[in-house]
């Protein structure tokens, strides 16, 4: 059905929009409302000459506020000739850029009006703060307008393709990023957030703007203690591992059984390089730089897992040596054995996977001081356990967030009923019309028929 542009969206006095009111209303709750036949203009047979197709007229008439967060739209009535009863009573604002705030809340309304026609929405500012921003805004405007579910997706594909520039947005500031994640229901955007927010726990938790934003995200606060406890604990298996690991050579000097004391005696050199290596690491334990540290161990995790002379290089070796003297050639024996050691230990933390990163950021060339290592499952996502009846479920009534909109007749049905109500009408003025030509008709034939009977009473 080839529909006209039957509705007019006003944002300002220079800002003016025609649209399709099926479209309008397939797409979103707010206009489903009002773009119904009993608010629709009757235009006369003067306007529909003269080309005139609007049947209702919407204009902004408020800003948005912290009290209306989106403005406010509203339904003007009009006249039989396509004109609004009470005059236009458009926005009338600055557009030389003395107000750029409206003028990027219009930019913003076409985006999303336009997004009902398959326009692809767009974000181009440099700057992810400021995204962020336009983010929520059209999560504002998309809401009140009741088109949330159709918008979330282009403005998730609009988001990634900021690529690293994003991530490194979220790595800066998850928690700022949770609540859009959660509002657009993008799968990626959570979870790169939660892993971050887990990493980085024991630094952001103390923080208050922090657990105010991740409080406006059912179940989330629990979801982020839930693995950063498991974090923790698989670092401290990476801990008992390397404080109890045993070269295999130092195990089993000898094949034959039991072991005879010279054969451990040739190992000395071993014995000692374990020994120098237990040493350092639980001073760094005790110290509190393993899974206790605001890192959670990152950095000593990362340097024992880099092996080499990333820790306990020359400097420290040397040290070593002035209360435990030796020769030369000795001294190079244990270093060897120590590096021998460094090498098994950088095993054991690769195959720990603390070191192993689970995030879209680009850790290598934007390293991170903090793990990024957590592996979310999917059964978590806070929607997924709304839809199951779980417990975030509840706390979501007492929240903002969007919630499932209720189902709505769609553009076609819209229209038919439309169609139908206009013919009703025009049925009902023909038979108006009707019953008034006949009314006067009948009154004509009694008028002659008195007529003629003064005639006939004269004549007699």
């Amino acid at each position: 059905m080839n529909q006209v542009e039957d509705v007019e969206i006003v944002l300002s006095h220079k800002r003016r929009y025609k649209f399709h009111s099926g479209t309008l209303a397939r797409n979103s709750t707010w206009f489903a409302d009002k773009l119904s036949e009993s608010n629709a203009a009757r235009l006369n047979s003067r306007a529909r000459n003269a080309g005139i197709k609007i049947r209702w007229m919407v204009h902004l008439v408020e800003l948005p506020s912290p009290h209306n967060p989106a403005g406010v739209l509203e339904l003007v009535e009009l006249t039989p000739t396509g004109e609004p009863v009470q005059g236009r009573r458009g926005l009338y604002v600055n557009e030389n850029g003395r107000m750029p705030e409206a003028e990027k809340v219009f930019h913003q309304y076409e985006t999303i009006l336009y997004a009902f026609y398959n326009k692809e929405i767009t974000i181009d500012d440099i700057d992810m703060t400021v995204a962020l921003s336009d983010c929520y805004q059209l999560l504002e405007i998309s809401d009140y307008l009741g088109c949330t579910s159709l918008v979330s997706k282009p403005i998730e594909v609009a988001l990634f393709k900021h690529g690293q520039d994003l991530f490194q947005a979220i790595r800066a500031s998850p928690h700022a990023w949770i609540e859009m994640a959660y509002r657009v229901r993008s799968e990626l955007i959570f979870k790169e957030c939660i892993v971050h927010l887990v990493g980085d726990w024991r630094n952001l938790k103390p923080k208050r703007q922090v657990t105010d934003a991740i409080r406006d995200v059912p179940g989330a606060r629990g979801l982020v203690e839930k693995y950063h406890g498991a974090l923790l604990e698989k670092a401290r298996a990476l801990e008992v591992s390397i404080l109890s690991h045993y070269p295999q050579a130092v195990r089993l000097p000898s094949d034959e059984l039991p072991i005879k004391r010279e054969a451990y005696a040739r190992d000395i050199l071993v014995w000692m390089a374990l020994t120098f290596f237990r040493h350092w690491v639980s001073q760094r334990l005790i110290g509190g730089r393993g899974r206790d540290a605001p890192d959670c161990g990152y950095e000593l995790y990362t340097a024992l897992g880099a092996g080499g002379d990333r820790y306990m290089d020359k400097t420290v070796v040397n040290q070593f040596h002035t209360h435990f003297p030796m020769t030369k050639k000795a001294m190079n024996v244990l270093e060897n054995h120590l590096f021998e050691l460094k090498e098994c230990i950088k095993k054991l933390v690769a195959d720990s996977g603390l070191l192993r990163s689970h995030c879209l950021l680009d850790v290598h060339r934007f390293p991170t001081s903090h793990m990024t290592c957590t592996v979310f499952d999917r059964a978590d996502f806070p929607w997924l356990a709304e839809e199951r009846g779980g417990p975030s479920s509840s706390s979501s009534s007492s929240s903002s967030l969007p919630t499932k909109r209720p189902y709505k007749p769609g553009g076609n049905e819209i229209a038919r009923l439309n169609l139908e109500t206009a013919r009703r009408f025009q049925r009902e003025e023909g038979r108006e019309d009707f019953e008034e030509d006949a009314g006067m008709a009948g009154a004509e034939r009694d008028v002659r028929c008195e007529s003629e009977s003064s005639k006939r009473m004269r004549y007699e």
